[in-house]
């Protein structure tokens, strides 16, 4: 159905952008728009939403937007979802659902990556993931692509770049498989901006950002990131790869623990070359119970398991700390010393050329440190000296507890790397934070079984 033609019964308030009617009349299953600020992808993307739910042919169909955070996908789309089905609605809005329901019996909810867990079990016959890069990066193949796979349901991946994360892979998917459609809409070619405003875009922006944010550009650099140029040095040298576990040697690990969000595990072994980060783990939500099962259905010996410090309370629950219910567990805990987090960062910026990752089984954490960056404020539009608490956080995390605890006095590692910081590298060095552990607060840190 062409989306700005009606029907005698229903009349559609949305008119779709000229630049946007191929978007809507495609036909493949699968699509990722890359378009520029203010170009309307989120306005087309609800229209689309309404059209092919008011003309589905399927029982009982269902529909999806979902953004980074749900309150961000209520600002963003709610108004604009029920301007666009005013008069072909059954019954008002849904406000505390984000839910709207059509004469048909389709339906149109919101949701935000944020609670992944809203999304599991249910079935879509059609969803837009909006900002994904601003996402995890296993919302997809864990939680979105299951629940489209019974109905052939389809799915719109769009946003604005942010380095080449997995919002960029899908792009790439996209450009090079049959079943997918692209489209890449820059400002300098799109139209739908004049010329006054790019000029006093290009006054307020610095040139990164300008290519970032107006001209789709994936090279550009990543603005406030703590790790995105040393993650693409790496990957240029090839140290981020296929580098498997070694059965003869032990495994290390260091955890940041969440129970109203994620909980990160990195996994790494010790060698004359460098450590060599193995394996990746991040779940939501799960009592540690869950997470006792997973570490002893992997295959590795540990050597010491590192928690963070507040590992070391008791919960009110149980009565027990979490550092004493793993030893109970019969696992070999440490707790990582209380230490400011610009240290950790520090020591992770230092560190990280020194490593190998093995990518298959480390995606998920290698996004999360390309994505992790610091906050910014907007009405001073400066950057803050704290990082952006999103879902990149806890994999950093823990990838900063391993940077704290990691011996690699024990590596034969000649300092070859000479990337180029975003911030100032620390006076301190790796060996000086690895011998300051020989002081009280690092020694009362260490739990012996």
């Amino acid at each position: 159905m062409n989306p700005h033609e009606t029907t005698s019964e229903f009349h559609l308030s949305y008119k779709p952008r000229e630049q946007f009617l191929p978007f809507h009349g495609r036909n493949t299953r699968f699509s990722a728009m890359v378009c520029h600020r203010r170009a309307g992808k989120t306005v087309s993307c609800i229209g689309e939403l309404v059209i092919r739910a008011l003309y589905t042919t399927k029982k009982r169909a269902k529909f999806a937007y979902c953004g980074p955070y749900r309150q961000q996908a209520k600002e963003v789309a709610w108004e604009y979802l029920k301007e666009f089905t005013e008069g072909i609605r059954r019954g008002p809005p849904r406000e505390s659902d984000l839910r709207v329901t059509l004469h048909n019996g389709s339906t149109i909810t919101l949701y935000g990556a944020d609670n992944p867990d809203a999304l599991r079990g249910l079935y879509f016959d059609g969803i837009v993931l909006d900002e994904y890069g601003d996402c995890r990066p296993s919302l997809w193949g864990e939680v979105v692509l299951p629940t489209l796979l019974d109905r052939k349901g389809w799915a719109v991946f769009i946003g604005t770049p942010k380095g080449k994360n997995h919002f960029y892979q899908m792009v790439q998917r996209a450009r090079a498989e049959p079943n997918w459609y692209h489209m890449t809409l820059k400002a300098s070619e799109s139209g739908l901006l004049d010329d006054d405003s790019l000029r006093e875009a290009r006054a307020e922006m610095s040139d990164a950002q300008y290519q970032q944010e107006m001209e789709c550009s994936f090279e550009a650099a990543v603005q406030g990131s703590y790790y995105s140029d040393i993650i693409a040095k790496m990957e240029s040298d090839g140290k981020i790869g296929e580098f498997l576990y070694d059965p003869i040697e032990t495994v290390h690990v260091s955890a940041d623990l969440g129970f109203s969000d994620s909980t990160a595990f990195w996994f790494w072994q010790i060698t004359p070359d460098g450590p060599i980060l193995i394996d990746y783990e991040e779940h939501d939500s799960q009592p540690l119970e869950f997470y006792f099962t997973m570490l002893k259905d992997k295959p590795y010996e540990y050597a010491d398991i590192w928690l963070p410090h507040d590992a070391k309370a008791k919960s009110l629950q149980t009565g027990r700390s979490t550092v004493e219910q793993f030893l109970q567990q019969g696992y070999p805990c440490k707790v990582v010393p209380k230490l400011a987090v610009q240290h950790g960062i520090d020591a992770a910026r230092l560190i990280m050329p020194k490593c190998r990752i093995n990518k298959a089984t480390c995606y998920g954490g290698v996004e999360a440190l390309r994505a992790y960056r610091r906050s910014f404020n907007e009405k001073t539009q400066q950057y803050a000296n704290s990082p952006l608490h999103d879902w990149a956080s806890n994999g950093s995390d823990s990838f900063r507890y391993f940077s704290l605890v990691t011996d690699i006095t024990k590596t034969a590692v000649k300092d070859e790397e000479k990337d180029v910081p975003l911030i100032k590298n620390p006076e301190y060095t790796l060996d000086d934070l690895w011998k300051s552990k020989n002081n009280d607060d690092w020694k009362s840190s260490i739990i012996r079984i």
